[in-house]
């Protein structure tokens, strides 16, 4: 493993503490909150290291119309580039709903009928545990194998910008 990986590991553990520390005195609003952020990150992270150095990357995360600039847009374009897998996909959209509950209602905790519906289905239903603890579980779940996904994607998955050179190669292999 490179310097910079084990560089880039350090700093994700790092980052990970800091969020358990954030997280440990909010309410489940507040936890709900941190944790769909932090997915959030990671997955931008993720789509960042796929896609090609362009200053145009960017412009896909940042501003008003932008594609990826929500977590279903990050969720959808880390799916459809198979960046994360279709359970990845369900457990990051079931965050992003109760998130989304949290965020537009006052009165919403995990005993709340929206936030219990989703809680009390797959995926984040498990029979054991609490709706609030089955919530947690499920989401440091998603969290963990994303964190350091595009440490581990590195050169070997990293798009590039085309030329036209490699058109006319392609068009030449073809006939």
């Amino acid at each position: 493993m490179s310097e910079l990986a084990e560089d880039l590991i350090w700093q994700r553990n790092q980052e990970v503490q800091q969020t358990f520390q954030h997280s440990s005195n909010e309410s489940d609003r507040g936890i709900t909150l941190i944790i769909a952020a932090h997915i959030e990150e990671c997955l931008r992270r993720l789509i960042e290291s796929f896609l090609i150095n362009s200053s145009e990357v960017e412009k896909l995360f940042e501003g008003s119309y932008a594609p990826f600039g929500s977590l279903s847009g990050k969720t959808k374009a880390a799916y459809v580039m198979g960046l994360i897998t279709k359970d990845e996909l369900r457990r990051i959209d079931a965050v992003r709903n109760v998130r989304n509950v949290f965020a537009h209602h006052i009165d919403a905790n995990f005993e709340h009928p929206k936030i219990k519906k989703i809680c009390e289905a797959p995926p984040i239903y498990d029979g054991r545990l609490c709706n609030r603890d089955a919530f947690l579980h499920t989401a440091q779940n998603t969290v963990f194998p994303i964190l350091y996904r595009d440490i581990n994607l590195g050169k070997a998955w990293k798009r590039r910008e085309l030329t036209i050179s490699d058109f006319a190669k392609q068009a030449k292999e073809a006939e």
